[in-house]
């Protein structure tokens, strides 16, 4: 096995500055360089006309991965599923939506995409089944082993009324129990009613999920993407839990503490066994090619960063996002140096950084912060040690579409009425892909695609923001390129909040020009002094990318004096140190 970066704190070698540097080793696996791109199958690109995206459109695009410099694509389920939670109910582990394509068109795309150089993962969703999974559907008849593979309770007697077995609540609003007059007791669910939790007590289910690693791992795929990795087991005596005291309806997941259902010790452990059965699968394969798995969940830092000690390569960073609990604030500079150091503080020496901005269940990050800010802070996760995990659209800058409740198709949302629907519905960040400003923006030929296009798209799209002279997807490329640096691969980091609304990131190595990425988070202009931040810069710095909304594009390759540095208004730089 090769060794895997360290990464440790430092402090800043010099009495004028109050630093806190974090010291990178040079990475030795293709996923700690690795750019990784989540694609959402149904949103990409339609290749026959359906108005659903599938496979071969997916196939059709991936120049535009190596256009970019994206070495590494996701893609969100594609397997066989009833849709009610789009995709993520999976009635069989082994076939593929028929919506999607054939194995024949999925093998095509691995392939293709390995000869152009880009490495592809899939998501591995382990929690639960559709309820017309094969398994669930013999379980409901009482047969075993598959009856043993979920969770089932009888309930609680009170004389003749029969309660619930706790008051758990699932994150699709209501109880966690479905109740099943054939069996004459209750299943659990942590999500929809229509997604089963499987029993990861019971050995059988891990040896049926090994399985499905392996078919998968036969097909060529470099890795996996795990799901929900906080919710696999429960407390084993059905123990109730407190109320959060937050306001909000009882009904809903955030009501209660969830400390019996989720973050639980006994999930750990399978992750690694998993982890070790892929690296057992490679042993097996005589090769020594290297296989990654991410882990997804949302919970406070320590039991996130946890998972890098039971095989996860790359835990997911969403504190960009939440922390499980509550939403992430990102209003100010201090609140994005503050997510920033809180990962690099708290994550294991010896492992890989991790930078998540948005996804298919998150509002993307241009609607949160605003397009004037969005430039800026992908320059950060960028440009920061590390694996970026963009979403599919972040780099030509795609917002949120508004849909009507009649218009909206997301289980989440159609669980609740028209007054609420907004605050639980998915589908505003999951809409087509903007290609172009032809029909339906170039996702496909059918002018009603399944979910209605954003009407920027005449605007905002691929082929525009190619053909500009500056452009988020041109910067993206910039961003991207400078990764392939020596001093990105190996420099320190050095994040600082410089003048209270101006977020400042150093990568330093010697021998190398530095990085120096400047973003103003306010509605103000700042003239700041670099040696007063950062230690040991060259006196002349050359901008080499600017945000969209800087007015700065203009003087791409002018140089400035790091003693008195201008930043416009929610101003975004990208700057290299030159030798004089």
């Amino acid at each position: 096995m090769c060794t895997l970066p360290v990464l440790f704190l430092i402090l800043a070698g010099t009495a004028s500055i109050d630093a806190t540097t974090y010291n990178v080793t040079t990475p030795t696996e293709w996923w700690q360089t690795a750019v990784i791109y989540e694609i959402w199958p149904e949103s990409f690109k339609d290749s026959d006309g359906d108005g659903i995206g599938d496979l071969n459109g997916i196939t059709s695009k991936l120049s535009h991965f190596v256009d970019m410099g994206v070495t590494c694509i996701w893609l969100a389920p594609i397997y066989e599923s009833p849709f009610v939670d789009s995709g993520y109910d999976i009635s069989d582990f082994y076939a593929l939506h028929s919506t999607y394509g054939t194995l024949d068109d999925f093998t095509t795309l691995v392939k293709t995409a390995q000869e152009l150089g880009l490495k592809v993962i899939i998501d591995f969703v382990p929690n639960h089944t559709s309820d017309e999974h094969e398994w669930f559907v013999k379980a409901k008849q009482g047969i075993e082993p598959y009856y043993s593979y979920y969770i089932w309770n009888e309930g609680i007697m009170y004389g003749d009324y029969r309660g619930l077995p706790s008051n758990w609540i699932s994150g699709f609003t209501g109880s966690t129990w479905e109740w099943v007059d054939e069996r004459n007791a209750y299943y659990l669910h942590q999500f929809s009613k229509h997604e089963v939790d499987l029993n990861w007590r019971n050995p059988d289910v891990m040896e049926q999920m090994k399985k499905v690693l392996t078919y998968w791992l036969d097909l060529g795929i470099d890795g996996f993407r795990v799901d929900a990795v906080p919710f696999f087991v429960e407390s084993a005596n059905f123990t109730n839990e407190t109320l959060s005291g937050q306001d909000v309806p009882s009904d809903t997941y955030y009501y209660l503490n969830h400390t019996e259902t989720k973050d639980q010790p006994e999930s750990y452990p399978l992750v690694q066994e998993w982890k070790e059965h892929i690296n057992n699968y490679t042993v097996s394969q005589g090769n020594d090619k290297v296989r990654v798995m991410c882990t997804e969940g949302y919970s406070a830092i320590d039991y996130v960063v946890k998972w890098y000690d039971y095989g996860s390569d790359v835990p997911f960073n969403f504190f960009f996002i939440s922390d499980g609990q509550t939403s992430a604030v990102i209003d100010t500079a201090t609140d994005i140096v503050d997510i920033i150091t809180k990962w690099y503080n708290n994550m294991p020496s010896d492992q890989t950084a991790n930078w998540v901005l948005g996804n298919h269940d998150r509002s993307r990050i241009a609607t949160k912060v605003g397009l004037y800010r969005t430039d800026g802070i992908h320059f950060l996760i960028l440009l920061m040690s590390g694996v970026p995990t963009l979403y599919f659209g972040d780099e030509i800058g795609m917002t949120d579409t508004f849909l009507t409740w009649a218009e909206t198709t997301d289980v989440q949302a159609c669980n609740t009425n028209e007054t609420e629907y907004l605050s639980w519905t998915r589908d505003p960040e999951r809409t087509p892909y903007q290609w172009d400003n032809t029909t339906a923006a170039g996702f496909s030929t059918n002018s009603t695609p399944f979910l209605k296009v954003n009407e920027n798209y005449l605007t905002v799209n691929l082929a525009a923001e190619k053909e500009a002279d500056f452009s988020h997807y041109k910067n993206f490329q910039k961003a991207i390129a400078l990764r392939n640096t020596t001093v990105w691969r190996e420099g320190t980091v050095d994040v600082e909040l410089i003048e209270d609304d101006v977020i400042g990131m150093s990568r330093q190595l010697d021998g190398e020009d530095p990085i120096i990425v400047l973003v103003n988070w306010a509605n103000t202009t700042v003239t700041v002094d670099l040696d007063s931040y950062f230690a040991d810069l060259p006196d002349t710095m050359e901008l080499v990318i600017a945000d969209m909304y800087s007015g700065l594009n203009d003087n791409i390759g002018d140089t400035y004096n790091k003693s008195s540095m201008y930043i416009p208004a929610y101003g975004a730089m990208v700057l290299l140190g030159t030798s004089s």
